[in-house]
């Protein structure tokens, strides 16, 4: 998508275009991560930095067994010891 241009009030408010919130499904009450890289102010939405996280999480954890799953080994190893 191209860039659009929009204005920021007295109040620091902005408004996002329609088109760049129908095209990221936004709805009223979504929430917004907002940061600063590189100079630019990024938008990102809540949903998607948790899905990204979780992508990032699972290629690193992908090989360990879950951890209720070694919990719940842990805790049998030490029923069989008492």
């Amino acid at each position: 998508m191209n860039s659009l241009t929009t204005k920021l009030s007295a109040s620091g408010r902005i408004v996002l275009p329609a088109k760049i919130r129908v095209s990221l499904g936004l709805q009223e009450g979504d929430e917004l991560l907002i940061s600063i890289a590189d100079g630019e102010i990024r938008i990102t939405p809540k949903a998607l930095a948790l899905q990204n996280a979780l992508v990032l999480a699972r290629k690193h954890l992908s090989d360990s067994p879950g951890l209720s799953d070694a919990l719940i080994a842990d805790r049998r190893a030490e029923a069989t010891r008492e």
